[in-house]
């Protein structure tokens, strides 16, 4: 099965190792520019899944790739990430990334419900700082509607970094798809996720 994942911010291999032993797995940011995505993900596959600001970027600027695949999966999908996270936070995370970049990461992981940490980068500071200006910043914006009959969006019910009411935004704009709602947090386990991706 050929897989590509897009994570989210500050996503580590660490998270989902067998994922990334097996897929294509690309982190937003300190991996690929949200100006490359688009052209990485072209030539297809079986399963493309989004997570949180991977899931953002692939709705805003690759939903016309999807009928290349035969499964596209958005977990904690988002129209604009301030729906759900104020700017006045984002804006707290830039300041803090200035003077302890290791604590502002850790403390994001644990509000996504992680249990166990990956390690900080510091080579990956002005990289991760980027990506909350983008999240500060970015909105879909689509008129009307749109059918993805190969789409299904997840949920979980416990999430409090993309929560309900900016799920139910994206799930408003989309027809045709799979809507899974799941226990759990922003960080969904790599058991579930693997379950999910397997179908």
């Amino acid at each position: 099965m050929k897989i590509t994942f897009v994570g989210g911010w500050a996503t580590s291999a660490q998270q989902y190792p067998r994922l990334a032993a097996s897929a294509r797995f690309l982190i937003p940011f300190t991996g690929v520019a949200p100006t490359q995505l688009c052209g990485v993900i072209a030539e297809g596959g079986d399963v493309l899944v989004g997570w949180s600001t991977g899931a953002h970027m692939l709705l805003k600027d690759c939903r016309n790739l999807f009928s290349g695949y035969d499964r596209v999966v958005l977990i904690a999908p988002f129209l604009s990430f301030t729906d759900s996270f104020p700017k006045r936070l984002i804006r707290g995370m830039i300041a803090g990334m200035e003077n302890d970049p290791a604590a502002v990461v850790r403390s994001f992981h644990e509000n996504c419900g992680e249990t166990d940490i990956p390690d900080y980068n510091p080579d990956q500071t002005v990289q991760l700082v980027a990506g909350l200006d983008f999240l500060n910043s970015s909105r879909i914006e689509i008129d009307g509607k749109f059918s993805c009959p190969n789409l299904t969006l997840v949920h979980a019910a416990e999430d409090r970094i993309v929560r309900r009411k900016a799920f139910d935004k994206v799930a408003g704009i989309v027809q045709n798809s799979v809507i899974m709602d799941i226990a759990g947090g922003h960080k969904i386990s790599e058991t579930k996720l693997m379950s999910i991706i397997k179908g």
